[in-house]
């Protein structure tokens, strides 16, 4: 796996379809905020994961944008730009939504599979008639043609589980994440290419409660830690986002969670 030229860190402020808590579109400014003032050195890689690596910084819109499919192709080509020139991008959302255009531009270079952290399967048909809702945007990713690894699921409709059995898709529980690392080896079914979504929610509500959608019983840091270690290290992770965190007053541990995990990735990316 070739390291990358480069970072690429995409505010992504886009917040339609949150239905239990709003304030998505704040997500991207506080992480960015928290990673400007937070000390960088990670004990866990024995390094700053920031150091000698080059970041850009783009905004490609600000929260007023709702439009759908405008906001996908606009992501979808600067993601396309990035990918083209050998960097690494990571957006930040806003709603889960905001992954669908770098995954269309990924995917359009190569087979690629794409691995989802989340508390919610997100794999309803539509929801109420809306089909790029945040509750199905795993079903959009099917769409698109790449196959999914759900991982941290602890909730799921009955529609949910039908399209699940169709699809014939591997899926990898809360409990199954906190008490067993067996399942690592469902990542080896992917493609080499990988790209990696990440909802806030699927951390313990505990330990991240800054979250659209909060959903008890997730792993903790530790946990999903050792896992991104597996995941670099087994396949080539082209991109990579971070969604879903609602930040208010008083959670700044959520968002120092979020910022210190676009750290590691950009870590175990650029090692």
């Amino acid at each position: 796996m070739r390291r990358p030229s480069h970072l690429a860190v995409l505010a992504l402020p886009f917040e339609v379809t949150t239905s239990f808590q709003k304030g998505t579109a704040y997500g991207p400014s506080a992480i960015l905020q928290e990673i400007e003032v937070m000390d960088v050195f990670d004990l866990t890689l024995g390094r700053s994961p920031f150091d000698g690596v080059p970041v850009t910084m783009i905004r490609p819109h600000g929260p007023e944008l709702t439009d759908q499919r405008l906001q996908q192709a606009i992501t979808s080509r600067i993601i396309t730009e990035i990918l083209s020139s050998g960097g690494f991008p990571i957006s930040l959302g806003g709603e889960h939504t905001v992954c669908l255009g770098p995954i269309s531009a990924a995917s359009a270079l190569g087979p690629l599979g794409v691995v989802h952290l989340d508390a919610r399967a997100d794999l309803r048909v539509d929801d109420k008639g809306e089909r790029f809702s945040h509750t199905a945007v795993m079903h959009r990713v099917l769409d698109i043609g790449c196959p999914v690894l759900g991982v941290g699921i602890r909730s799921m409709g009955a529609q949910e589980a039908e399209v699940l059995a169709t699809h014939e898709l591997s899926q990898v529980s809360g409990r199954q994440f906190r008490d067993s690392t067996d399942w690592y080896g469902l990542i080896d079914a992917l493609p080499e290419r990988v790209y990696l979504t990440i909802d806030m929610n699927v951390f313990d509500p505990a330990d991240v409660p800054a979250v659209s959608a909060p959903v008890p019983g997730g792993p903790g840091w530790d946990q999903v830690c050792d896992f991104l270690f597996h995941l670099f290290e087994r396949k080539d992770v082209v991109a990579a986002d971070v969604v879903e965190l609602s930040p208010g007053p008083g959670e700044m541990s959520s968002v120092r969670l979020a910022a210190r995990l676009v750290g590691m990735m950009t870590g175990l990316r650029f090692s």
